[in-house]
């Protein structure tokens, strides 16, 4: 294979300066980017300290959004075909990009050759100064033949719009013959350092930390891989369109007809569901006749995570459980004023699926929750007894009364 022949598109890591700020605006954009610590039986719940939060936060997008584009530079037709293939991505996402020259766009794109191709990841471009690019597309020229363009773009926009990069999905096992690797990457034309080799073809993205389908070769945003740089021959083409995995995530991350909101009762008996697609998150919205002290849980065999809300107020979290409950259940206790509320579940697992039974129910009810208390000291402690309850910011369910809603 030529030297020249693999133009491949470099990470872009925040710096840990800008990576607490990127976290908070990413959960303001859109509150499912909160990300989710895990309680595990006996340890309690874990401190949520602002930079463990930044590191687990997703970066996609409020559906639905029209993400403003400019350009800082570039020829008239390049720019044409740029805002050409770049909608590609708008055919199976609820997502739009309006191209302009507005200094204040969420994309910003210079064409600066010698600097590679490279964009930040969704949200991340919120916290980039507005005077500088969130991407740079520096080898596209007139004389570019159309599926480089496609390949590029899609793959740099796919970025943009939250996508990270496919051979480093946790779910792949490529068998790198490393040294050939870095022979390669560490020469011209992309005189990669041996840090830059590591970070962007070996480094894997964490699991917990991660939306991720089953490794996808096809996919657009897969580095090329020639045989000479594995052990086993394994060989991966230079992908220019979306296929059909891509599409398949992209349509569920930004889905046009989200799922909507299920009524949940106090009381009633409870209600079977069900997570069926990869990266779906279920939403329940449930009202409170009066104050006072209530338990939301799920039962079944599925590693589910529960997130409690004021409605109106989805950026910011009454309450969060992993596995409070039975087994791999979430349970919340807490405390709450009367009004409505938002309840999101979603699988532990990024890419997992399975069924799932929600309940919620007043503990202050016939005087059942002083007669459980007393219950409990007497009778030798339960399999998962140890794990703290969540429990509701003090005073946030007030918060509920006032409908606050943060900007998105």
């Amino acid at each position: 294979m030529p030297r020249d022949a693999i133009k491949v598109c470099i990470d872009r890591i925040l710096p840990a300066g800008l990576m607490l700020e990127a976290s908070k605006r990413s959960i303001e954009e859109n509150p499912e980017n909160a990300g989710v610590i895990r309680v595990r039986p006996g340890l309690g719940v874990p401190a949520r300290s602002p930079m463990r939060m930044a590191l687990v936060t997703g970066r996609k997008w409020k559906n639905g959004r029209t993400l403003r584009v400019s350009f800082m530079g570039g020829e008239p037709y390049v720019r044409d075909k740029v805002k050409d293939f770049a909608k590609g991505w708008c055919e199976h996402a609820n997502l739009g990009f309006e191209f302009g020259s507005d200094p204040d766009a969420d994309i910003r794109i210079s064409f600066a050759p010698g600097e590679g191709s490279w964009s930040w990841i969704g949200t991340e471009s919120l916290v980039i100064p507005k005077n500088e690019a969130t991407m740079n597309l520096g080898w596209l020229t007139r004389g570019t033949a159309n599926d480089e363009y496609s390949r590029v773009v899609l793959h740099e926009f796919g970025h943009a719009i939250g996508c990270l990069h496919e051979h480093q999905n946790p779910a792949a096992s490529i068998k790198w013959d490393q040294q050939a690797v870095y022979r390669y990457y560490m020469g011209p034309p992309n005189n990669w350092s041996k840090e830059d080799v590591d970070g962007n073809l070996f480094d894997t993205y964490a699991r917990d930390k991660t939306q991720f389908t089953d490794f996808d070769a096809k996919s657009i945003m897969i580095y090329a891989i020639p045989t000479e740089h594995t052990t086993d021959g394994y060989t991966v083409s230079t992908n220019s369109t979306l296929s059909q995995t891509d599409i398949q995530f992209i349509s569920t991350a930004y889905a046009f007809a989200p799922k909507p909101s299920t009524a949940l009762s106090v009381g009633s008996p409870p209600l079977k569901a069900s997570i069926g697609a990869h990266g779906e998150v279920d939403s329940y919205e449930f009202s409170v006749g009066k104050r006072g002290h209530y338990v939301i849980e799920t039962s079944g065999r599925s590693d589910v995570v529960m997130t409690l809300f004021a409605f109106g107020a989805q950026s910011e979290p009454l309450a969060e459980d992993d596995d409070s409950g039975e087994g791999t259940n979430p349970r919340i206790a807490a405390r709450l004023d009367r009004g409505r509320y938002i309840v999101r579940v979603r699988h532990y697992h990024p890419s997992g699926k399975g069924s799932y039974s929600i309940s919620i129910r007043s503990e202050d009810a016939s005087g059942t929750r002083g007669a459980a208390r007393k219950a409990s000291a007497k009778r030798p402690a339960r399999k998962g007894s140890g794990k703290a309850r969540a429990k509701a910011k003090p005073g946030a369910a007030r918060k509920n009364s006032t409908k606050r809603r943060k900007a998105l």
